[in-house]
């Protein structure tokens, strides 16, 4: 899905995460992907989104949890190719949602509800809004 919303040819790659946050205290294996988008000249990857998926028996007993962790996934983003913002989505199980975070100490903002299932009409627009918002970085 992302390699659909994110295509290569518009100069975005998705990677496996390429950074652990120094101070994770995590012991939930989560999933971690970025999307980044090569951007020249000079040739430089600039990190622009941040998917966490973490398997569903942690729904939804560990939103919070997972809220923290896409901060420092944030914060050690800004550390490295980030620049002023990044956009997160965060996956329970079915369950998701997405959101921004600025390089200014401030807490992630969700800018959708969770979704239940990812495979509806609502999902389909949202995931479009999101493809909008992170092709205008």
């Amino acid at each position: 899905m992302l390699t659909v919303l994110f295509p290569d040819d518009q100069g975005f790659i998705i990677t496996p995460q390429r950074r652990i946050p120094e101070d994770s205290q995590s012991h939930i294996p989560d999933f971690v992907i970025e999307v980044v988008k090569l951007t020249s000249p000079p040739l430089t990857f600039r990190t622009v989104l941040i998917v966490e998926i973490r398997n569903s028996q942690h729904w939804p007993h560990g939103i919070t949890s997972l809220d923290n962790q896409i901060s420092r996934q944030a914060d050690a983003a800004f550390a490295g190719t980030a620049h002023t913002k990044v956009y997160w989505i965060e996956t329970i199980g079915p369950h998701w949602r997405y959101g921004e975070r600025y390089d200014n100490g401030q807490d992630t903002v969700s800018l959708i509800n969770w979704h239940d299932i990812t495979h509806d009409a609502a999902s389909y627009a949202d995931l479009q809004e999101l493809a909008r918002l992170v092709r205008e970085l």
